[in-house]
């Protein structure tokens, strides 16, 4: 309304505007013609009075008189017409004057209506350029729902069925209706459509997170809202689920019974509690997990699965995890490229103190095997400790103590998408518990894939996630003597178990 009476007015003084001008150039006009009229009459009238009467022919002449007539003598009478000659061109003077004014006036005019006319077509011109401006204001007011979605990314890929739906969905006239579509099929969850918005209420942000089951290939998720206006807003992302789980090869290997060295309680409890973890609860096919307990856990038979079996086994995308819990234990070495002067070792079933060299895995041969395997994305964890302390699950060799060097850890971690965890640093014990009858590290780290470190409930658990929980759990379990540690990276997200 307001624009409309503003246009309004603007044409009505653009109308004054031309009907003053259009009068003065109609009284302009009036007066040039009654002037032209004046100039005429006064010219005619000079042209008659200064006119010499023709003369006479001989014979239009009388006959002539023989008596002398006397030469004519100027009259009053030509006195006369000479000044009313004057008079009449100082008149014609004055009009010629007056039509030249008027005829600059009507120039004047001229140019102040086309100045007039300019500005009303400019002004035309701003009321439009306002009025597209005020449509496009009040279109904008009426924008649909705002989406955003934090996750998953689109055009992204996952090895698992499902991923975990997170956003947010605002809209300042508050929403009436959120939905979610997998592959255009309405998200069903707990016999109910995804999330609804009741009828009652109008809320302005609405937060979702939805667990949402992927099929093989490619997938749309869409986000439908729809905000108290009827104005709809979509949005979607495409996610690929690629289909990686029986492509996952692992080795889990515990040692209790030693017949040389000091025997354990439960790292043989550690190695199945992980082996059913894989194969029950991640569902990988058992006859991918090979599983090497006390004797069967000799030293030929480790390196030959570790570095023949899964050298042949796995390709390059696949994902290989191993596990060991049993004894460590340090050598003397000035050949040490660790800088301590010691040797580390996993001890298998037949391990000998006296020969750790012929008996043992070093873990220079340790990282050969990893360069065989050609996965790019390798686990090695490893519930052992290598500081020849009592009570935990180290030897050391002739009572032999010294400070150890963390930096064979990161040696055996730097080939390409390796990732090594320990229980505990390289000076530390690593720890078993009889009241919860295994090796700290291994009863936290499962509780924690089990889904206790899935801090974004996304329903997997990722090796950071896993180290995040047990750098917490362990240190409070054992008096903060216990530390575990983990060196290397993988490019991406790597996920170490299904929580759901």
């Amino acid at each position: 309304m307001a624009s409309d009476w503003r246009q309004q007015f603007r044409e009505n003084i653009a109308k004054l505007f031309r009907d003053a001008n259009d009068d003065l150039l109609a009284t302009a006009g009036r007066k040039t013609r009654s002037v032209s009229s004046e100039l005429a009459a006064a010219r005619k009238e000079i042209l008659e009075l200064t006119q010499v009467p023709k003369k006479k022919t001989a014979a239009d002449r009388p006959p002539e008189v023989k008596e002398a007539t006397p030469k004519p003598q100027a009259t009053a009478t030509d006195a006369d017409k000479d000044s009313k000659v004057a008079a009449l061109e100082a008149k014609l003077a004055k009009l010629m004057e007056t039509l030249t004014q008027l005829e600059e006036m009507k120039k004047q005019i001229e140019e102040q209506k086309k100045q007039s006319d300019t500005l009303a077509r400019e002004l035309a011109e701003k009321e439009q350029r306002e009025k597209l401006l005020l449509s496009k204001l009040e279109e904008s007011s009426k924008a649909g729902p705002v989406i955003v979605l934090t996750s998953p990314g689109d055009n992204s890929t996952v090895d698992v069925n499902f991923v975990q739906l997170a956003g947010v969905v605002e809209d300042e006239k508050g929403l009436r209706q959120l939905e979610i579509y997998i592959n255009d099929k309405p998200l069903v969850r707990g016999g109910e459509r995804g999330i609804r918005v009741t009828a009652e209420t109008t809320p302005r942000r609405l937060e979702f997170q939805e667990r949402v089951s992927l099929q093989k290939g490619s997938n749309r998720i869409k986000v439908h809202a729809v905000d108290s206006d009827d104005i709809v807003t979509e949005k979607a992302v495409t996610v690929r689920y690629v289909e990686r789980l029986k492509n996952v090869w692992a080795v889990v290997i515990g040692i209790d019974k030693y017949p040389n060295i000091r025997q354990l309680k439960y790292a043989v409890n550690d190695a199945g509690l992980f082996y059913d973890h894989l194969v029950k609860r991640n569902q990988i096919p058992a006859e991918n997990v090979v599983l090497l307990l006390d004797q069967d856990a000799t030293l030929l038979k480790i390196k030959s699965v570790l570095g023949t079996d899964l050298k042949n086994k796995a390709g390059k995308d696949d994902m290989v995890v191993i596990f060991f819990a049993g004894h460590g234990a340090t050598e003397r070495d000035a050949q040490s490229p660790d800088g301590d002067g010691l040797e580390k070792y996993l001890l298998p079933f037949e391990a000998d103190l006296k020969d750790l060299y012929a008996t043992a895995l070093p873990m220079e041969e340790l990282s050969r095997i990893f360069n065989r395997i050609r996965s790019e994305r390798l686990i090695f964890i490893a519930d052992a400790c290598y500081s020849g302390a009592s009570g935990g699950r180290t030897i050391g060799a002739g009572g032999m103590r010294a400070s150890i060097s963390e930096a064979f850890i990161e040696r055996i971690a730097g080939g390409r998408g390796r990732v090594i965890m320990t229980a505990s640093g390289a000076n530390e014990v690593s720890a078993e518990k009889d009241e919860l009858g295994h090796g700290v590290f291994t009863y936290y780290l499962i509780e924690g894939l089990k889904g206790a470190a899935d801090i974004d409930k996304d329903g997997v658990v990722t090796v950071d996630e896993a180290f995040n929980y047990v750098s917490r759990q362990v240190p409070a379990a054992t008096a903060q003597e216990q530390h575990p540690v983990k060196k290397g990276t993988v490019e991406g997200r790597l996920i170490l178990s299904i929580t759901q």
